[in-house]
């Protein structure tokens, strides 16, 4: 009997398989196969998934997009290292226009 490689390419270590059509779909990380699975509204008895590590990692409900939290600043002045002009700088004589005047 010849063997089905469930796993043919090295880099996509997570399987999907649809199971009333038998199409197979694979991908290189858990969240691919997430959005894959949300996109689709697809529901666990109409998949079958197979991991190439034996195990699926845990999937994070909340936070999902949580990255490191950064520390606040201590004051709501910008901390850019280009400085405004000074008002005496500006001038206060009138600037010409480039469009039209109302009539």
């Amino acid at each position: 009997m010849k063997e089905v490689n469930l796993f043919p390419y090295e880099t996509f270590g997570f399987r999907l398989e649809y199971k009333d059509d038998g199409k197979v779909c694979w991908f290189s990380c858990q969240e691919h196969l997430d959005k894959y699975i949300d996109r689709h509204k697809l529901k666990p008895k109409e998949v079958k998934l197979d991991y190439k590590d034996g195990k699926p990692t845990v999937k994070r409900k909340t936070h999902k997009r949580d990255l490191e939290s950064k520390s606040k600043p201590k004051s709501n002045r910008s901390e850019s290292p280009v400085r405004r002009r000074k008002s005496s700088v500006d001038s206060t004589r009138n600037t010409t226009r480039n469009a039209k005047t109302k009539k």
